[in-house]
């Protein structure tokens, strides 16, 4: 009976050393934490609080960044206005970043992949998909995006001609983009696994 009590009392203080060592660890995150786990929740800024941030401008000083709701901006390097600062345009007019027939001697910019003149193709397949965009007679790979379980290479690419490959551990797709008489035409094909 003793060597029972015995066996009982040794696992009791092993389980008590245990939750003290638990207990030290978890003081110890909290210390390293500084405190802030046993804070209130954060509470999310105000559109005046956010408006008051200041804005850092970084990168060119001529980039043409598309607005969310439509056309085009040229951003001069200039921090933006607040929310609260008046607006430059009141009468209600947009500039899609194209132009238009009255300042014909003016040079806004143009988003190249987005004019309507340019041709684009996006292209899909089991491997895949890409998206080119013919640009002064020379193809130009918007992005390549492979499926799950398969990988992507850029195998050929010249002006007028781009391959891309999506390999898997059993067979190979390709996306060929071409240029054929002025058109932008866009191949998929299954090629052996070599």
């Amino acid at each position: 009976m003793t060597r029972t009590m015995r066996q009982r009392l040794l696992l009791f203080v092993g389980w008590l050393l245990a939750a003290i060592g638990a207990g030290l660890v978890a003081s110890g995150a909290v210390a390293i934490a500084g405190g802030q786990v046993l804070d209130r929740a954060l509470q999310p800024l105000t559109a005046a609080e956010v408006a008051a941030l200041p804005v850092v401008t970084v990168g060119s000083s001529d980039i043409v960044e598309p607005h969310a709701s439509g056309g085009l901006v040229s951003t001069a390097g200039e921090p933006t206005d607040s929310s609260d600062a008046e607006a430059p345009d009141q009468t209600g007019s947009v500039d899609d970043g194209r132009g238009s027939a009255s300042d014909s001697g003016s040079s806004a910019p143009v988003d190249p992949f987005t004019a309507p003149t340019h041709q684009v193709a996006i292209e899909t397949n089991e491997g895949g998909g890409a998206s080119f965009v013919v640009d002064d007679e020379a193809i130009i790979m918007l992005w390549a995006s492979p499926n799950a379980g398969y990988i992507v290479q850029l195998r050929a690419t010249t002006p007028t001609l781009i391959r891309v490959s999506f390999t898997s551990t059993r067979n190979v797709w390709v996306i060929e983009a071409s240029i054929d008489n002025g058109q932008l035409a866009v191949d998929s094909r299954q090629v052996p696994l070599t």
